[in-house]
């Protein structure tokens, strides 16, 4: 399955501190040293000797907020280096946080392992090792095989993984059914058979909610799905993929006509004609596009 995402999405870049864990930070094998502020973009020196062989935690900042839990989805900023001290992804470079849902195999293992029962609002030093990060394989350029990874990450806040609101009656019979249900599963979409996609983009409430409205340049903590009109074949769906998703708006077709004006905790159908789309979006996508978007946050 081609990820919807990396298609349509616009590219972006990937992905003084008081210290309450151990003293020895920057000794050889021990979680580098870190710099900065809490809540900005910290500064991690390059690691000593060899790196550990066990996932390093270290608490920088420790918050006031709750725990997080399995299968919440956290927002976070964060930095990440090599152990040799190259950094490879940095959020504060991109201008906001990401939304990742922890300790359900979304993320690397040292991340679920090394997060899960920390506060918000605290800050967290993780050295990762090859078999708890990216193993014998790497990740593309930046990461080569058998890396140990080191994590500077400031948790902000949990977003809900469902919708909640009530559900609206679905009454036109030429746009696609959606399932209703807020169980933490994918819902149901069911594309009228014999029907012509529209030639505009059509916007449909399938649970409303009471939260907060979106505005058109808001970037919003999502789960999604997408599957083309024309044979309803699937093109993304962040349930069985990555987890819940910050998706901006102007970052994909029909999102901000379809999705601005609507409020946080609904469930949202639209359906985007493949004249939205680029020229090169169209070379891809022989049909319209169908969205189911549950709005669950918004920055």
């Amino acid at each position: 399955m081609r990820r919807i995402a990396a298609l349509l999405i616009a590219p972006l870049l990937l992905v003084t501190a008081t210290a309450c864990g151990s003293d020895d930070s920057g000794k050889a094998g021990e979680p580098p040293a870190v710099s900065g502020a809490a809540d900005k973009k910290p500064k991690i020196d390059k690691g000593e000797g060899d790196p550990p062989k066990d996932l390093k935690i270290k608490v920088l900042k420790e918050g006031d907020g709750p725990k997080l839990q399995k299968g919440d989805a956290l927002t976070a900023n964060y930095l990440g280096q090599l152990w040799d001290g190259k950094v490879f992804d940095n959020s504060w470079d991109r201008g906001q946080p990401a939304t990742f849902e922890i300790g359900t195999g979304k993320v690397v293992k040292g991340w679920d392992e090394g997060l899960v029962g920390q506060k918000l609002g605290s800050r967290v030093e993780l050295v990762i090792p090859p078999d708890k990060g990216y193993g014998e394989q790497g990740q593309g350029e930046q990461i080569p095989p058998k890396s140990t990874l080191v994590f500077v990450v400031d948790l902000k806040s949990v977003t809900p993984n469902k919708p909640s609101g009530k559900a609206v009656e679905q009454k036109n019979e030429d746009l696609p059914k959606v399932g209703t249900n807020t169980d933490g599963k994918a819902p149901s979409v069911t594309v009228p058979k014999d029907k012509d996609a529209p030639s505009k983009t059509q916007s449909e409430t399938i649970i409303e909610g009471t939260g907060k409205t979106v505005g058109k340049d808001d970037t919003i903590q999502t789960h999604f799905e997408a599957v083309l009109w024309k044979d309803s074949k699937p093109l993304d769906n962040t349930w069985q993929q990555s987890g819940m998703q910050a998706v901006a708006l102007k970052s994909l077709p029909g999102w901000q006509e379809g999705l601005a004006g609507k409020k946080v905790g609904s469930r949202v159908l639209l359906v985007v004609p493949k004249s939205a789309l680029t020229e090169a979006q169209q070379k891809q996508f022989d049909s319209a596009v169908v969205f189911v978007v549950d709005i669950l946050g918004v920055n």
